[in-house]
């Protein structure tokens, strides 16, 4: 429990600076580009993350979860990742010549503009593609630091990659800004391939069908249930409309990305539990996992939805305002979103890939059809309200599997607890902003809000001084030892 508490700790940190750095590029592509700029960057990064998701036949998710079990001694280097590898190769090489064809396609009807948009969107795939399967490798085998110091390395490059190409290039510089956020990490895959071409004769079954498994499911949870609704508003609305949407999606979005970040290690750790028969520790950590991210998710959740009527036209211009109440809906539900990972990723370890796969499919169609009926009519209010009953309900979905099948329960008294503790902190905010608005209001806001939830946690019982001990203590020793080196 003590190594998963410090992983736990070393890519939550990770996941905070990616989120803040995220959201500072957001704020940049709105100010230099405009709303329809926003939505052009928005449907990239959407893009970005279908293609990947689809032509990677869940070889990350495979590396992810087996690569400790193909790695023996002190050395990083595996066979089952090279084999994976050639293949990963194949598959993103041919989306990479489908959405080029399409671009030079746009060229020859002399859209200019739309080619050098997907041609940059190219770019930011293969950068964000190779990634994942980098990252799997390293937090498999437990290199956490090193994926660390992999992300802090690509927020900078970002930060000023995403600033001077939005003022050189706009639209197409921001994608190719934001393309250098996954580049250190993309380029550190060689660390784990070794010097030789050796690879497995042949990939285990088990491998096979956890891949085939999670690539099924991601790929419909990419088409048709996460961000869909950005090509149905654009597609019943306006390039505008989604520059609005956008806004709130991307910040729920980085509530999203700082769960996977804390819950890296859960797939690898989790899993090892599984394969040891360890069933009372993986019911502990499960409980315990769960109970953690939802007191690190509940405030940024509710005290961001607190405050994302002064924030967004403060940050983002007055001309955004419209995608005020979406945000606030989509981050108030985001917490919903962040705890189905967990539970998903359990599911995923005890090699129940196949029950995950049939629950998705059953929820994407469902939320689909809602989006379909409720977006040409309501717009994006109603694509945001559609999002959060559909992460209401795959949570729901979820917890009952888990329950009846796994016999894992979930903490609800302790998610409670948190959840209560962080609406004080957002209505400490929302109070705070009626004494003082604008810029100084929000850090004043952010400011008195903090405290306060710290402190109803401990009124709450939420958390004990005991348990919070061994991570000031662990922060002093590594301070301690930064300055001795």
């Amino acid at each position: 429990m003590a190594s998963m508490l410090r992983n736990s700790v070393v890519n939550t940190t990770a996941g905070v600076l990616s989120m803040f750095m995220g959201f500072i590029c957001s704020i940049i592509v709105a100010r230099t580009l405009g709303v329809e700029g926003t939505g052009i960057v928005a449907y990239a990064l959407w893009f970005m993350t279908v293609a990947t998701v689809v032509s990677d036949y869940g070889m990350p998710q495979a590396t992810l979860r087996f690569i400790a079990r193909d790695v023996s001694g002190d050395h990083l280097h595996s066979a089952l990742l090279q084999t994976l590898l050639s293949r990963f190769v194949v598959t993103t090489a041919i989306m990479a010549v489908g959405i080029g064809t399409y671009a030079l396609w746009l060229a020859s009807g002399n859209d200019a503009r739309g080619s050098s948009v997907w041609l940059a969107t190219i770019v930011l795939f293969l950068s964000y593609a190779y990634s994942t399967i980098s990252i799997g490798a390293a937090q498999g085998l437990g290199q956490f630091d090193r994926a660390a110091k992999m992300t802090l390395t690509g927020c900078v490059l970002q930060f000023f990659s995403v600033l001077g190409g939005a003022l050189l290039f706009g639209p197409v510089g921001a994608i190719l800004g934001h393309a250098t956020r996954h580049l250190p990490q993309a380029l550190d895959l060689r660390r784990y391939l070794g010097q030789t071409a050796e690879r497995v004769r042949e990939i285990p079954a088990d491998v096979k069908i956890y891949a085939r498994n999670n690539w099924i499911s991601g790929s419909v949870f990419a088409l048709f249930g996460a961000r869909i609704e950005l090509a149905l508003i654009g597609f019943f609305f306006s390039i505008a409309q989604v520059g609005y949407y956008s806004i709130g999606l991307t910040m729920s979005g980085m509530i999203a990305q700082l769960a996977v970040f804390i819950l890296a290690f859960v797939v690898p750790q989790f899993g090892a539990m599984h394969d040891n028969a360890d069933d009372t520790a993986f019911a502990s950590a499960f409980q315990e996992t769960i109970r953690w991210l939802g007191i690190v998710i509940a405030p940024i959740a509710i005290g961001g939805a607190s405050i994302a009527s002064e924030l967004i036209p403060v940050v983002f211009g007055e001309d955004f305002a419209p995608a005020v109440w979406p945000a606030v809906i989509l981050l108030a539900f985001a917490i919903a979103q962040a705890l189905a990972s967990v539970i998903s990723r359990a599911i995923l370890a005890k090699n129940r890939s196949t029950d995950e796969l049939r629950m998705m499919l059953v929820w994407c169609g469902a939320t689909t059809v809602s989006l379909l009926i409720t977006v040409p009519s309501y717009g994006q209010l109603g694509a945001a309200w559609i999002r959060g009953g559909a992460s209401i309900l795959l949570l729901l979905m979820l917890s009952i599997y888990c329950h009846r099948v796994l016999q894992l329960r979930l903490p609800v008294l302790a998610l409670m607890k948190s959840t209560l503790a962080a609406a004080i902190c957002g209505a400490t905010a929302a109070y705070m902003l009626t004494i003082v608005s604008g810029l100084i209001g929000l850090l004043i806001a952010v400011s008195a809000a903090a405290p306060v939830y710290f402190l109803a946690l401990f009124l709450l019982r939420a958390v004990t001084w005991k348990e919070i001990r061994p991570l000031f203590d662990g922060l002093k020793t590594r301070m301690r030892s930064s300055k001795a080196d």
